[in-house]
């Protein structure tokens, strides 16, 4: 685990935070929540076979554990594709009290008290903050999103619609599947190969008949060429299935699981 990442635990309620946001932010855990069986006990996923009336109470848990405003949490609809959204005030509540707009993997805004969630279970949830401009954002990507640039997209769009400074920008990558646990064929490296080039080899490892993917050393590298200062980006060196103990790992359920979230809020 990198040196700036924290566990969290108060009561039931486990998460992890990082020393460099200085913003009320969590990656939630399994722990701290109502839902039963397969989906036990803070489940935030609206799609996995829970009872639509425990993610609800999760969600108003999670407000009350973070201090944010439950009625403003604006989530991210994940498709593994690159889109980023600007959430404004007519946008908030997006997926939780009204219904969803967008197909986007990234939402980012510069509305204050306005928690942004994306979500994971063996993907990489980013959380992204500039204090000088106070602007925050959430991208998820699996190998589809980060070969296709969701990273450095999610920077231009904060740069570019909200102001936000490459220099001072602080991205946090969360827990997620790492490159040992992150076996798959030919197919994903030679799809990241075709859309991000030979710069992606360092990141993959052939083992036999099959390769072993780096998708958080990807995603640094993406951030830092999109401008970021290197110590700015943060891997938080957790892995969803070496700890699926304490995480939902889709690859360690066979996706018979809950959903964790990444969090942030102005």
């Amino acid at each position: 685990m990198h040196r700036s990442m924290c566990r969290v635990q108060s009561g039931p309620f486990v998460y992890y935070t990082c020393r460099r946001l200085p913003v009320r932010h969590a990656f939630t855990t399994k722990y701290g929540g109502v839902s039963t069986g397969h989906c036990e006990s803070l489940n935030l996923g609206f799609s996995r076979g829970d009872e639509e009336a425990s993610v609800r109470e999760n969600y108003r848990r999670l407000a009350e554990a973070l201090g944010v405003d439950e009625k403003r949490f604006t989530l991210t609809r994940q498709i593994h594709e690159t889109e980023v959204s600007v959430v404004g005030e007519e946008q908030v509540g997006m997926g939780l009290h009204r219904p969803m707009a967008w197909r986007s993997d990234a939402i980012v805004t510069a509305l204050p008290d306005t928690p942004l969630c994306g979500f994971y279970a063996d993907c990489v949830v980013t959380l992204l903050y500039d204090p000088a401009t106070h602007t925050a954002g959430v991208a998820h990507a699996g190998w589809r999103g980060m070969a296709g640039g969701i990273l450095p997209k999610t920077v231009e769009v904060m740069v570019a619609r909200l102001g936000a400074r490459r220099e001072s920008l602080i991205a946090v990558l969360g827990p997620s599947i790492r490159q040992e646990c992150f076996e798959t064929d030919a197919d994903v490296p030679e799809a990241m190969e075709r859309l991000l080039g030979v710069a992606v080899r360092p990141y993959i490892r052939e083992k036999g008949a099959k390769f072993h993917v780096d998708l958080q050393g990807i995603g640094v590298k993406l951030l830092r060429d999109a401008g970021l200062a290197p110590e700015n980006v943060i891997d938080s060196g957790l892995c969803t299935m070496c700890h699926s103990d304490e995480f939902w790992s889709h690859r360690a359920t066979r996706g018979v699981r809950g959903v964790q979230g990444g969090v942030i809020c102005l």
